[in-house]
């Protein structure tokens, strides 16, 4: 009875987690979750001109498995990548490191998002995998001003316009890891001076208070629409300072978020 055989197991593993060893080596563990964790983190974001670009990144009390990224691509394109691994914990944060090493790999030479995320997720495809991961990717053409993107499974981002309207960019392909064969297909949307993107990972969204709210997209929007005189990085870090007191500090999963303002 498969069944019985797992739950048996994880009373196994909880009693084994009880002992001084046990805890010892859970601490261990989480240590090392969170020093991958930290080297996912970009050291400096990179610029182009016309554009502010800014990250932040608020780690929740275990260890999870948010990446995101910002990087030069060849014709003045610039990489705008952010994911989320499901589950918790050192098999999280590995799997995390193995998507930025995929997106990084693949990228200087891929067409599209679409190829992109068709080439990251053969890689992480595998007998047996039993986590997956959701992906937003896109490729800035900075002199077009045209973001080509596409989400893998992936928590919409947020472009407020200029002019005050509000835009969900789509898209609704599979997230990665669990089928090889899938596909996926380039969206595009053009930005215009004024206009503010969000890519962002549903800790920020799913952040909840005391009486079980969650902090959502309407609060997101109105924190952009507050801030319009604000930089990129300034938002960023305001966002970021908001879902954590909205939270009480007691964030349940990462909360990640890149800002983009066209100027």
């Amino acid at each position: 009875m498969p069944g019985k055989s797992n739950v048996v197991r994880r009373g196994l593993r909880k009693l084994k987690l009880q002992t001084p060893a046990g805890r010892a080596a859970k601490t261990a563990e989480e240590a090392e979750a969170r020093a991958i964790q930290t080297r996912l983190q970009p050291t400096a974001i990179p610029q182009i001109p016309g554009y502010e670009i800014a990250t932040a990144w608020q780690a929740s009390e275990d260890v999870s498995g948010d990446y995101f990224d910002v990087f030069p691509l060849p014709r003045d394109q610039m990489a705008l990548c952010i994911a989320d691994v499901s589950g918790k914990g050192i098999a999280a944060a590995s799997l995390a490191s193995e998507v930025r090493d995929a997106v990084r790999k693949f990228a200087p030479e891929a067409a599209s998002p679409a190829d992109l995320c068709t080439l990251v997720n053969q890689t992480l495809s595998r007998p047996g995998q039993t986590r997956y991961v959701t992906m937003f990717y896109g490729m800035l053409d900075a002199p077009a001003r045209l973001l080509r993107y596409e989400s893998a499974g992936h928590c919409l981002p947020l472009l407020v316009r200029g002019d005050g309207s509000v835009w969900f960019p789509a898209s609704f392909s599979g997230l990665m890891g669990m089928f090889s064969h899938w596909l996926y297909q380039t969206q595009e949307v053009h930005l215009h001076q004024g206009d503010c993107l969000l890519l962002i990972t549903d800790g920020i969204l799913q952040a909840e208070n005391r009486a079980g709210e969650d902090f959502g997209y309407q609060r997101l929007i109105a924190a952009v629409e507050s801030g319009r005189t604000r930089t990129a990085e300034e938002l960023a870090l305001e966002i970021l300072s908001e879902v954590t007191q909205f939270s009480g500090g007691r964030l349940q999963d990462d909360a990640s978020l890149i800002v983009v303002r066209v100027l």
